[in-house]
């Protein structure tokens, strides 16, 4: 097993109307060789109307090119338990997925076309298909997401959808958090394309240069998530806020 390196470590706050209902902690790994992997580790906890906790895990594995290798996802809640698999076999473009819940263990094979993101459920891990593929300066660029609805029970097999994103500013943009000033790409990130619906409501998303690691994003519903604290431990960046 190659050592690993913490390259990156933070927390976020998830908000709806100001008031905090979620924590995310992430940290950042790298393999130690020039082409080594990266490995994304987040726990997200949330208090529910039964007074328990939902606590989230997310370990997902890519290349130094930012492929998905790997994504685990393992859920509780009270006496709740469930974990997702996908593992990538990168010379065959083919998907294993697995997810085990109170029913039993469902298990499916699928070959991708073309380069995809595997989607998590923790913030940190959100924009990481822009460091495989770059934005667009001009146009909305389109992202071959896979998803998963499967939370307690199985309902169904992974699918494909497109993401659009949508750089809003050549240059970076100053943001204020908690006292301190921060330079962001903003991107709006669309369910369709503009051709299709040039009025869809796009949602802003404030980019580090940190491995495209979010400072912010704005969603419906009054949700808001704002990073609290990053501290990136390479020499180039070395530095908190």
């Amino acid at each position: 097993m190659r050592f690993q390196e913490k390259i990156v470590e933070g927390k976020y706050n998830y908000y709806q109307h100001d008031q905090v209902y979620c924590e995310e902690h992430f940290k950042v790994f790298r393999q130690e060789a020039s082409t080594g992997n990266f490995n994304f580790n987040a726990e997200l906890m949330s208090r529910v109307d039964t007074g328990e906790f939902l606590k989230v895990f997310v370990d997902y594995e890519l290349t130094h090119n930012f492929e998905p290798v790997s994504l685990r996802i393992k859920r509780t809640l009270g006496a709740h338990k469930s974990t997702e698999r996908f593992t990538v076999d990168l010379k065959d473009k083919k998907i294993h997925y697995v997810f085990n819940g109170k029913e039993g263990m469902h298990e499916s094979e699928t070959a991708i076309s073309g380069r995809f993101h595997i989607a998590a459920p923790a913030f940190s891990t959100s924009m990481l298909m822009s460091e495989a593929k770059k934005i667009d300066p001009v146009h909305r660029t389109p992202y071959n997401i896979i998803s998963s609805e499967n939370i307690w029970e199985y309902k169904e097999p992974f699918k494909e959808s497109t993401l659009y994103v949508e750089l809003m500013s050549l240059e970076p943009v100053t943001i204020n958090l908690h006292d301190n000033e921060l330079q962001a790409t903003l991107c709006n990130i669309y369910e369709e394309d503009k051709i299709k619906n040039p009025n869809a409501e796009g949602y802003p998303v404030y980019i580090s240069k940190h491995y495209q690691i979010p400072y912010k994003a704005e969603f419906a519903n009054g949700i808001r998530i704002e990073v609290q604290n990053l501290k990136n431990f390479e020499s180039e960046y070395k530095g908190s806020f």
